[in-house]
């Protein structure tokens, strides 16, 4: 793979503890690259750093290279939450996690609580607690299941895609019009804005 960016002038090599090689901190990738951050798994444009050897193909946006190693995040208040490189093996030998956020599978860096088997995307981590989404006209409140609504609600269906949403899993919700949306819908309308 070749790898495409522009950087001016040449600047010293940092190092990360997710990578074994130096990386070097480029001012621009280029949209149409369609590079993958190694820790997010997101989409890299702007200030990145990339590996230093020309036959590794680790870069990291730059938030997320200066991740905390910790995080006490709202949705885990009784443990910090450590940030690994990569997912520990689970049970088949696969370096993976599902995501306790959105329920989806994770090969980057996680937000783990190895006590709790508590793990979380690193963008799902950065979510922010309101939101506007193009489906509705008011601000979206983040919950950490349908359940911390304050309501009797005995199961929530996603006003965007129709699907029933686990209790366990994170919506974004308007009280006013009892409209809701799970994170799996949410997190395409707001991924520019987490890197």
């Amino acid at each position: 793979m070749h790898k495409h960016y522009t950087y001016f002038p040449l600047r010293p090599c940092v190092n990360h503890f997710s990578h074994n090689h130096p990386l070097r901190p480029i001012d621009r990738i280029r949209e149409d690259d369609e590079l993958i951050c190694s820790g997010c798994g997101l989409h890299v444009v702007g200030s990145t750093f990339i590996c230093a050897k020309s036959d590794c193909d680790f870069l990291l946006h730059r938030s997320c290279f200066e991740l905390n190693s910790l995080l006490q995040h709202q949705s885990h208040p009784h443990r910090a939450l450590q940030l690994l490189p990569t997912p520990p093996r689970d049970n088949h030998g696969a370096r993976l996690f599902v995501c306790d956020a959105c329920d989806d599978y994770g090969t980057g860096f996680d937000y783990c609580c190895s006590a709790c088997e508590f793990d979380l995307h690193v963008g799902c981590a950065r979510l922010p607690k309101t939101i506007m989404h193009v489906d509705h006209q008011h601000l979206l409140t983040l919950y950490y299941s349908f359940s911390c609504i304050n309501r009797d609600i005995v199961s929530f269906v996603c006003d965007v895609c129709g699907q029933h949403v686990e209790n366990k899993l994170w919506v974004y919700y308007c009280d006013e019009c009892d409209f809701g949306i799970h994170i799996r819908c949410m997190i395409p309308d707001c991924t520019n804005r987490l890197c």
